[in-house]
């Protein structure tokens, strides 16, 4: 009994944070980057890190709401109708549900969507970059595990599918849906 009580302990936050900073790194791999020979990730063309900043507020016990903006690229693509990179910028809206919101390891599970700007051949700031880019939009399903490691700090892996399709072309290509898998760095409010 003591045994139990000392685990369900050692799992059990203290107190619900309810505003949190979010820094988030990993890999996103958009489907047509397989399809395209021109976007061989793993030759020819680089992509970078998705990297990404978002604000969490947890309005109820269990769920929060998550404005995300990331940064995902892909440099030295071989010239194919003048395109030789791309960038994306999306721009999330997501409805997160824990499903053991009480615990230090908590699974929880994301809804959600956004907007995406996608920029060719980027080569000025981003404030220009935005204005000459073209629009997309996603829809996000997806889940993961937090980890509370302080009354501050947490961490957590993210897994999530971005079904993203734009109106027009964007080097070659209008489907850029596929898998996303992220690392992520909490921090507390």
């Amino acid at each position: 009994m003591f045994l139990g009580m000392g685990i369900a302990a050692a799992f059990s936050q203290a107190q619900p944070k309810r505003l949190s900073l979010n820094i988030e790194t990993g890999i996103w791999q958009p489907h047509s980057l397989n399809d395209e020979p021109r976007f061989n990730t793993f030759g020819a063309a680089g992509a970078t890190p998705f990297t990404s900043i978002s604000l969490s507020y947890k309005f109820l016990p269990d769920y929060a709401l998550r404005l995300s903006f990331g940064y995902w690229a892909l440099r030295d693509l071989e010239e194919v109708e003048k395109v030789h990179s791309l960038t994306l910028h999306p721009l999330c809206l997501d409805l997160k549900y824990w499903l053991l919101p009480d615990l230090k390891l908590s699974p929880f599970v994301m809804y959600g969507g956004g907007i995406i700007w996608g920029v060719e051949n980027e080569t000025t700031p981003l404030g220009d970059q935005l204005n000459s880019a073209r629009t997309g939009w996603s829809v996000n399903l997806g889940g993961g595990l937090d980890l509370a490691l302080s009354g501050k700090l947490g961490a957590g892996l993210i897994f999530q599918y971005y079904l993203v399709r734009f109106s027009e072309n964007l080097g070659g290509v209008e489907d850029f849906s596929g898998p996303k898998i992220t690392g992520v760095l909490h921090v507390y409010f």
